[in-house]
């Protein structure tokens, strides 16, 4: 925050790590009359006109102190099934938007709009044509872009190594493991035979080049997170989804499956994820052109990359500021 220039402060309140933990739970009860009252502190002194809040625990002092002053509040819900603090907040919102369809029937339908993960203007300035000549990629090659998200997944990635020379024999994967992976994939990539190993592309991190790697691709592979699908559908781009088994509330599942049922994403249970299965999905989708055309066009019909400016008139005309 304070790198964007923007005022930051930290309340008291810390996050819930294990909800089923009593500890914790008796231990946040304590500490909330103190955040509420910083809270309360912060907002009188910044006069804000609209509370704006992705939920969570910690943003229920922040919340209380809002409406305690009368400010308004927008809630922003990233998943299919909203955590019970946001299901919470939402009787006590203004305005709510959601990001799958599938979260609309937890919260008032008179005040929840369909609007969108937020996406940064930057990723969408690629095009399929300036991703692949930035990368180096020719414009009729087949491309999967394998993503575990900024920390990678162990896994994705186990499953894509294991299968790297069948995949590569279809395609030129661009894979995204996150910095602790990395070192792992590129010793991966010295054992290919040379042909091979020019097509595989091995990013422990990305930054800018995050969208010349999404536009370029044909299919994408990844996680079911909120912004691993939102990113992906705002470039039209079909999706083979494995779900982090482990995510609260399986969100991750009910995620994938919101947009597998718009056409535009195949769902690979992690429990399921093989090096055998993963090159059946993969090769299944890429000798089927028909097919993955199909996908392609419901996900650009389901992506909203306009979800940002969106989610900004919606603040703003809440705080009276269209």
């Amino acid at each position: 925050m304070r790198a964007a220039g923007l005022p930051f402060h930290a309340t008291a309140m810390p996050s819930l790590r294990d909800p089923d933990s009593r500890f914790s739970l008796v231990s946040r009860a304590l500490v909330m009359p103190v955040a509420a009252i910083d809270a309360l502190g912060q907002i009188v002194r910044f006069r804000p006109n609209v509370c704006c809040t992705t939920g969570g625990l910690v943003s229920l002092p922040i919340v209380l102190a809002a409406r305690v002053a009368r400010v308004p509040v927008y809630i922003w819900e990233g998943n299919a099934i909203p955590g019970r603090v946001n299901r919470l907040l939402a009787g006590w919102s203004q305005r709510i938007g959601a990001t799958f369809e599938g979260s609309l029937r937890s919260f008032p339908s008179a005040r929840t709009t369909l609007s969108g993960n937020p996406i940064r203007r930057s990723l969408l300035r690629w095009t399929r044509e300036s991703g692949r000549e930035t990368l180096g990629i020719p414009p009729d090659e087949r491309v999967v872009f394998v993503t575990g998200g900024s920390q990678g997944s162990a896994a994705i990635n186990a499953a894509v190594s294991s299968a790297l020379p069948r995949l590569l024999r279809r395609a030129i994967v661009i894979h995204h493991t996150g910095s602790t992976h990395q070192a792992q994939a590129e010793a991966k990539r010295g054992t290919l035979d040379a042909d091979l190993r020019e097509r595989y592309r091995v990013h422990g991190f990305l930054r800018e080049e995050m969208g010349a790697a999404l536009a370029s691709a044909d299919l994408i592979i990844g996680r079911a997170s909120s912004s691993s699908i939102a990113e992906p559908l705002a470039f039209g781009v079909p999706l083979l989804l494995v779900p982090f088994a482990a995510a609260a509330d399986a969100h991750q599942s009910a995620n994938a499956r919101d947009v597998a049922e718009k056409g535009a994403a195949l769902v690979l249970p992690e429990s399921q994820l093989d090096p055998d299965r993963l090159v059946a999905l993969v090769t299944g989708l890429l000798q089927d052109p028909p097919r993955l055309a199909r996908m392609a066009a419901a996900a650009r019909a389901a992506g909203r990359p306009d979800a940002a400016t969106a989610i900004a008139r919606e603040i703003r005309a809440l705080g009276g500021c269209a």
